[in-house]
């Protein structure tokens, strides 16, 4: 609930966001599969913004 509020709130301030829930977890990542999307939506944004030269800003928020 809390990252859905961040997530509105910063639509509302007019930011690019990006909110990831995966199904079946809670506050902590057990499936094999979760933990590996959430290292490829990790990998997404280190790649985007630290090897990238574009200097747009993107929040990625990982529902937990």
């Amino acid at each position: 609930m809390q990252s859905e509020r961040m997530y509105a709130a910063l639509k509302g301030l007019g930011k690019d966001a990006r909110l990831v829930m995966l199904p079946y977890e809670a506050h902590g990542y057990r499936a094999r599969k979760s933990l590996l999307h959430v290292l490829w939506e990790q990998e997404q944004w280190l790649d985007k913004y630290l090897l990238s030269d574009d200097k747009t800003t993107d929040t990625v928020i990982s529902a937990e």
